[in-house]
């Protein structure tokens, strides 16, 4: 007898009460595997964000202190005076 026909059979003759708990506990054992995969999946799209900061990390390093000084320091603020020439 599989594991399978032998919870059926135990199913079949456990009292109402018993069997909503059993119920209970199956869709909170099926919540807690789903949270599992969904937490796998955010960990692989961070350790791939985490390798992407770290390469530019590493491009940056690359550049010399020179060339970072000539950049605008305030281009944030002045984000369309730099594109469109717009005061």
């Amino acid at each position: 007898m599989t594991v399978r026909e032998q919870l059926s059979k135990e199913l079949e003759q456990a009292p109402d009460s018993l069997v909503e708990e059993i119920l209970d506990f199956c869709l909170f054992l099926k919540q807690r595997e789903q949270a599992k995969v969904n937490n796998q999946a955010t960990e692989t799209k961070t350790n791939g964000i985490l390798d992407l900061l770290n390469r530019v990390k590493e491009i940056q390093a690359q550049v010399p202190t020179e060339e970072w000084d000539k950049l605008p320091h305030d281009g944030s603020i002045n984000h369309d005076h730099y594109l469109y020439d717009s005061p």
